[in-house]
């Protein structure tokens, strides 16, 4: 029999006695389960009584058998044989629900899935492709309404298709089919799939998602163990396992939840919970979530690959994470990993206090660790960040300090972490955050950190290890209460590594700066050499890569008709190869192209996808996919293109002049402005900054359907590339364009 961990927290009374409290855990007593019921989804029949020689076929059979004991006052263990079990179990508490537990173990560990996808069969060959009749008419999930971002279609999606165990990347129409996809065609009942090559699909066992809900419960003293939960279809926000209302005492011990279209395990309102050495990979939004709790204990626990769904829709802050936590209180996490995960490897998201963090990895995820509008206290020990900000945004860090305070940094490494090992930012004048349990409201500004034996280092000379970008009485606020010493601060060859708002935004400073500007670090070390942490020397589950975008928010096209969309690709377990770029969407927006340059790149590699409009397009916000294909590998990404109504296109939105002789002129460099509306365009102003001249043809209105040109010259007043921007403004509701104008001053 498998051992039956008991999780308390036990105190010496002053001389006399050990008290043991329950709090920041489960406190389960498996030995009041007098009853035992085994399942056999082989060999059993739910007409059994559920003995082991006569067992059960299903585990919700097993439950309902569970909670009529419980009501009877027997506590059950449940033993499952190893199997799949393509079923979904519900656990509902009555005024009669009594506080004898209910455990759910595999009669061998690692042997029991659960499953919400079921095989289907008889799939139509026809060249690459195959077919089978779709029944199902599950349209999009529901969108969070604004101020949430927007969601494209794909992140709505629940249809999952896995062969031979390899989830398929989903498509949105049959012309972006490539190996490796598959797309539903709703309205005329026909899914598509497109295997990897060298699949024999006579053979192969294609699964398809069809139940969005593994397991739930809202009953307290709830043991699991030992299972895996996978291909659950939920909709994004809701989990595969879910347990739900003020239920306490649940204890998660050993299971797995992987491959979910959206959360893993969730906790919505329980309390005394603990999970320990649990998996929660490869989910699409979610590994683990939490939303009003109070009283976790974490122990030894691994949430990697998250947020592929949310990924292929260019959302990857908005309501994800590998561990996602939401007015989470008193809660203990040792020894967690978050790796790999397209989103934050974990996040502490409004009204979180009293929690401890030790022991935690969080290496090369697009986001390390951000705490933000919580008002703490939190605490962060003896942890490594490494590799963090794979996107190489210029506000992330290894630790993202977001209107919190109170947290305290002790004995960590934030290493290589993409352009900042730390960063504060947010809004600078606050946040304000309700207690849900006080009722106590905070306006929250970036104070009371305290830094205390941690090494901060880069492993680029371009990188930093501190930034701030908020800048005035927010910056002061942080300052004058910022607590830090005894820390290691490294970065190479780089001798101004500290980006700090002081004596203006964007101001870097050395060392020696920094302890001036925060009278800190006294007793601090700085310019150590630091090598990569064994901890943080890791590697993907198998080769792979991702297609990530920089541009998360909407595109509006220039004056010019243009819109750039910066892509990269990460590779990950080894992976090497040519990644072809393709599009899907594009014949949606009339009289618009589109290309890449390049349009074949590495498998770590950049693109730049540039869509035109033409003078035609209707107004509008369209979606376009990028798609990567490597082998029998794809994946996509959908950005936002907005076409604003407007009547005015520019020939360009830059020039560049060549070397200029420091006071001379050059010859000038031209563009045209066109009408494409049907009345007369008024013009009121040309504006243009230093080193540059315009002189146009424009007047004050230009016709329907004509245009008019401006030239600029550049006199260069110095030596070195002068830019400046020339101004336009008009009736349009675009009002003003803009060129960008840059050259090149020489010496005499």
């Amino acid at each position: 029999m498998l051992s039956r961990p008991r999780v308390l927290v036990c105190t010496l009374a002053l001389f006399v006695f050990i008290h043991c409290v329950a709090w920041a855990q489960a406190n389960v007593n498996e030995n009041l389960e007098t009853a035992t019921i085994y399942v056999d989804t082989n060999g059993g029949s739910d007409s059994n009584p559920g003995t082991k020689s006569e067992p059960v076929a299903t585990i919700g059979r097993a439950a309902s058998m569970a909670v009529s004991n419980n009501l009877e006052k027997i506590g059950t263990r449940i033993i499952i044989n190893p199997g799949t079990y393509r079923e979904s179990i519900a656990l509902n508490k009555s005024e009669k629900t009594t506080t004898l537990p209910i455990t759910f173990e595999a009669a061998t560990p690692n042997t029991v899935t659960v499953s919400g996808a079921d095989v289907w069969t008889d799939w139509a060959a026809g060249g690459n492709l195959y077919t089978h009749s779709w029944p199902y008419r599950w349209g999009t999930c529901a969108p969070i309404p604004p101020p949430a971002p927007l969601q494209q279609e794909i992140l709505l999606r629940q249809e999952m298709i896995l062969v031979n165990g390899t989830s398929m990347t989903q498509v949105l129409s049959q012309n972006a089919m490539q190996p490796g996809t598959f797309f539903v065609d709703e309205s005329n009942g026909t899914a598509y799939l497109w295997p990897p090559s060298g699949t024999n699909m006579s053979t192969a066992t294609v699964e398809v998602a069809t139940r969005s809900s593994l397991f739930t419960d809202d009953q307290s003293y709830v043991v699991l163990r030992g299972l895996t939960f996978q291909n659950a279809n939920t909709c994004r926000g809701s989990a595969a396992v879910a347990f739900t209302n003020t239920v306490t005492n649940i204890l998660i011990d050993s299971n797995n939840f992987v491959w979910n279209n959206a959360v893993g395990l969730a906790f919505f309102s329980p309390q005394n919970f603990t999970v320990q050495s649990s998996t929660a990979n490869h989910n699409g939004q979610k590994g683990f979530a939490t939303h009003q709790v109070k009283y976790g204990l974490w122990q030894s626990d691994t949430a990697n690959y998250n947020n592929w769904r949310g990924a292929q829709a260019a959302l990857y802050t908005f309501d994800s994470g590998g561990v996602r936590l939401f007015l989470d209180h008193d809660g203990t996490f040792n020894n967690l990993v978050t790796l790999f995960n397209q989103t934050q490897g974990i996040h502490f998201d409004t009204d979180n206090e009293n929690v401890t963090i030790t022991s935690q990895v969080s290496a090369y995820n697009l986001y390390g660790l951000l705490l933000e509008k919580s008002e703490g206290p939190i605490t962060v020990s003896n942890s490594y960040f490494c590799g963090n900000n794979l996107l190489s945004q210029g506000d992330a860090s290894g630790f993202d300090f977001r209107n919190s305070t109170k947290a305290t940094l002790t004995g960590n490494t934030f290493y290589a972490n993409y352009t900042n090992q730390i960063a504060q930012n947010g809004i600078p004048s606050g946040q304000e955050v309700t207690n849900w349990e006080t009722g106590e409201t905070y306006n929250l500004i970036n104070g009371n950190l305290t830094l205390s034996k941690n090494t901060f280092a880069t492993a680029s000379n371009t990188s930093h290890v501190f930034f701030d970008d908020l800048g005035g009485s927010a910056w002061t606020d942080f300052a004058t209460s910022l607590n830090s010493d005894y820390n290691n601060w490294s970065a190479g060859t780089n001798t101004n590594p500290f980006l700090a708002p002081v004596p203006q935004l964007g101001s870097l400073t050395s060392f020696t700066g920094w302890r001036d500007l925060t009278l800190q670090d006294l007793h601090s070390t700085w310019g150590t050499a630091v090598s990569q942490p064994t901890q943080c020397q890791v590697q993907a589950d198998a080769p792979d890569y991702w297609l990530l975008t920089s541009t998360f928010d909407p595109i509006t096209v220039s004056p010019s008709g243009q819109a750039s969309f910066n892509l990269t690709t990460v590779a990950l377990g080894g992976m090497t190869g040519t990644v072809k770029l393709t599009l899907d969407g594009l014949s949606a927006i009339p009289g618009a192209t589109a290309s890449f340059s390049p349009a074949t790149i590495t498998t770590s590699g950049t693109s730049v996808l540039t869509v035109v409009t033409g003078t035609t397009t209707p107004l509008g916000t369209y979606p376009v996919t990028a798609i990567a294909n490597a082998g029998n590998v794809t994946r996509t990404v959908t950005v936002s293109l907005v076409v604003p109504e407007t009547s005015v296109r520019l020939s360009t939105t830059s020039l560049t002049f060549p070397g200029q002789t420091v006071g001379t002129t050059s010859k000038p460099k031209t563009f045209t402005i066109t009408n494409t509306g049907s009345t007369a365009l008024s013009i009121s102003d040309f504006s243009v900054g230093k080193d540059f001249a315009e002189t146009n043809n424009c007047g004050s209105q230009l016709k329907a359907g004509s245009y008019c040109t401006v030239s600029v010259t550049f006199t260069p007043t110095w030596i070195g590339t002068p830019s400046a921007i020339l101004t336009i403004r008009d009736n349009d509701p675009t009002s003003p364009q803009t060129v960008t104008l840059t050259g090149t001053g020489l010496a005499e």
